[in-house]
Formats: C-alpha cells, sequence, structure tokens
C-alpha cells in the first residue's frame, strides 16, 4: 500500500498552511496539548471554549466541547460539539465569508470511534451583522482540522478529501481519494472543487501521486485508482488518467462492483434497485458520473456496456 486518503490530506493540508499569507487564530486543544479550555480574540469577535464533562446514559466519562461567541462584549451564539472520550478540538476564528462585516468561528472536533469523524460547526454573521447562525458540515474522515486559505486571497475555505471514495472499490488503507473543497457563502458550504483556481492544488496531490505507478507490487490498485482518475479530470485529464487505470486495475477484483440504489437493512440486505457492474471501469464510470467528476455532456465519457440491474 502506497498512497492512502490520509496521505492525499495530510499532504494537500501542508501545502495550504505553508502558502497561506492571511493568518487566522486557532486554539488546538487536546491531551497532548495541555489545553482543554480557551479563548481566541480576532477584533471585536472573541470565541471562548470549555470541555464539559459527564457520566452518559451507558456510564461512559465523556466530555462535550462548548463555545461561547461574544461581538463586543455581547453574547451572539454558541456552539457545542459533539461528545466523545477525551477532548479533541479545534477553535478558530477566520475570514470564510467577506460578505459579512465579522470573521467566523470554527469548531472543529474529533468524535471517536475508527477512523472518524471529523464535525464541524461555525458560526457566521448576516450581511448586516446583527443575526448569527450555525453552519454544519461534515462529518468527515480523520480528526480535527482548521480552515486554510489555498489562494492566499485572505478568504479561508475548508478544504478536505472527498469522502465518497473511500471503501468505494477498495478497503479503507487502499482507498485514495481526491481533494475537497468547500467554501461558505452566507448560510451554507458550497463545494467549489471544480473551479479552475483550484488545479494548482489538484496538480500538486497528483504529482504526489506519480511515484506509485513505479511500483512493481500495488497491492490492491483500484481503490488508488479511483482517486487518481477523479484528480486527473480536475484537471482537464480525464482520458489520459483513464487510459493509465485501465493498464494498471486488477479485473479480478469484484469490490465496488454492487452498487445498491436505496436503503439498506440492518444486515445489510439493498431496500431498493441494486446495480451490478461487470468490470471496475464500467463502475467507475458510473460514479465519477454520478460524483460529478465526468461531464456527460458533448460525449465526453469514456464508454462502457450497460450494468445488469437486479
Amino acid at each position: 500500500m502506497y498512497l492512502s486518503h490520509l496521505f492525499t490530506a495530510t499532504f494537500v493540508a501542508a501545502g495550504l498552511l505553508a502558502g497561506s499569507s492571511v493568518q487566522a487564530q486557532v486554539l488546538k486543544m487536546d491531551y497532548a496539548s495541555k489545553k482543554v479550555n480557551g479563548a481566541l480574540r480576532s477584533g471585536s469577535v472573541e470565541a471562548t471554549v470549555v470541555h464539559r464533562r459527564r457520566i452518559d446514559e451507558e456510564g461512559r466519562n465523556v466530555v462535550q466541547p462548548t463555545v461561547a461567541v461574544r461581538v463586543k462584549g455581547i453574547s451572539v451564539g454558541q456552539l457545542t460539539g459533539p461528545e466523545s472520550g477525551s477532548p479533541g478540538s479545534i477553535l478558530q476564528i477566520a475570514e470564510m465569508d467577506p460578505s459579512n462585516p465579522y470573521p467566523e468561528v470554527l469548531l472543529s472536533t474529533f468524535t471517536g470511534g475508527a477512523h472518524c469523524c471529523n464535525a464541524i460547526k461555525v458560526l457566521t454573521s448576516d450581511s448586516t451583522g446583527e443575526s448569527w447562525k450555525q453552519v454544519s458540515l461534515g462529518p468527515f474522515d480523520g480528526g480535527p482540522s482548521s480552515a486554510e486559505d489555498p489562494l492566499r486571497n485572505g478568504r479561508f475555505l475548508i478544504v478536505d478529501v472527498d469522502n465518497r471514495f473511500l471503501y468505494r472499490f477498495g478497503c479503507y488503507a487502499c482507498s485514495t481519494a481526491p481533494a475537497r473543497i468547500w467554501q461558505l457563502q452566507g448560510q451554507s458550504f458550497v463545494d467549489v472543487t471544480h473551479k479552475p483556481e483550484f488545479v494548482p492544488l489538484h496538480r500538486r496531490n497528483l504529482q504526489r501521486m506519480a511515484s506509485w505507478f513505479k511500483q512493481k507490487d500495488t497491492g490492491s490498485p483500484n481503490g488508488f485508482l479511483a482517486g487518481y482518475v477523479a484528480s486527473k479530470a480536475l484537471v482537464g485529464e480525464l482520458f489520459d488518467g483513464w487510459d493509465r487505470m485501465t493498464q494498471r486495475y486488477d479485473p479480478s477484483s469484484d469490490w465496488g462492483l454492487r452498487e445498491c440504489k436505496g436503503d439498506v437493512d440492518e444486515r445489510g440486505k439493498c431496500l431498493g434497485r441494486e446495480v451490478v457492474y461487470h468490470s471496475f471501469p464500467e463502475a467507475l464510470r458510473a460514479f465519477l458520473l454520478e460524483t460529478g467528476y465526468i461531464n456527460p455532456t458533448n460525449n465526453a465519457v469514456p464508454p462502457a456496456i450497460p450494468a445488469t440491474t437486479l
């Protein structure tokens, strides 16, 4: 195993931190940093965080971060993260939406559990600065993370990996995912991954992926190749990526060749329509169409045979 989605996320975050021109106020809280409470201030915005402890109904000792936000000394709202077994949060004040007069307050909290999860909540004001609302994003795989400024223009964004690729065509450790970028616009987050200004970020990811092709033993390649092709599509090189994928994929793997178009019961039985694909390229084509990495207009889609519906 060469490159997992975790590798991609680490690379993206490191690149953004190195290139950011505007600093945001950030407070990391966990046992390792010996910080579980604290406060941040940016101009007239102040955020104070406390990790509250309690014994829950199942007898577990849990902690929960609560953030009080004030502007010019007046309370405008609060953020409350999920409960977990130990403190693991990031508090941040950063400019995420320049259409309003104040920077945003972000709380990112690790929920606990294997590979999961990062829950993000942001408190933001309207254009007048009088009314504040909470906007949630996630949960995402991994631990808490802060917003970053990839374009070095002073507007902070959420940069993660596209969690839809995890486990889709391979095991967790076998999976690679392209970067996914979210921008706060008013009272919601908007996916801006495909905007041309982020092409340099996706190209840097591809540069780090390139050495995978030099390996003789790539283990279970399909999980990596799915993320690779998607990243190539993001820089306008879908067909080049597709050709390389067809030369290296594992035709014997059936991971991801069955897809349930509906709910699944507690036993894992599909309650809706189940689609069975004949090959990994066919399943990948359908997945990239569904997730928006392939544009179906102008026939810009690699050919495939029809899938079987059960």
